[in-house]
Order: C-alpha cells, then structure tokens, then sequence
C-alpha cells in the first residue's frame, strides 16, 4: 500500500514539475497585460492631476483626435 501512495505521489510531483508544452498565446497575454497596467497608470495619472495640469489631459486628446483625423484607411 505505502508503495502505490509513493508511485502516486511521483506521478504526480513528475506531473506537476514537467514544463507546460502547449504555450500558445502566452505571449499575448503578457502583452495585454503590460497593455492594460498602462492604460491605469496613464488614468492614474490623468485623474490625480486633473485641472491642476494646466489642460494637459486637454492638449493631450486634442494631439491623439488630430492625428487619428489624419489617418487613411483604405
């Protein structure tokens, strides 16, 4: 008995510890992830500085709304 407990355990410590072989779109997601710890920060940012910025926020949409206007797509 205390033989099939041992041989199950490494079965699955052996499990448990082999590298994971299927890691498609891992990478991706880290992206996205890096993506949206940004885009809080950015927020953050915006939120604590707010008026007291001089319109910096303001200047900021302006420029990003001008250069999407220039974009052609198609």
């Amino acid at each position: 008995m205390l033989k099939n407990l041992g041989i199950r355990l490494y079965g699955v410590a052996a499990k448990a510890l082999t590298p994971v072989k299927n890691e498609r779109g891992a990478q991706a997601i880290e992206y996205i992830g890096i993506a949206a710890v940004a885009v809080v920060l950015i927020l953050a940012l915006i939120s604590a500085v707010g008026d007291k910025g001089g319109g910096i926020a303001g200047a900021l949409v302006k420029k990003l709304e001008e250069f999407i206007g220039k974009l052609k797509i198609g």
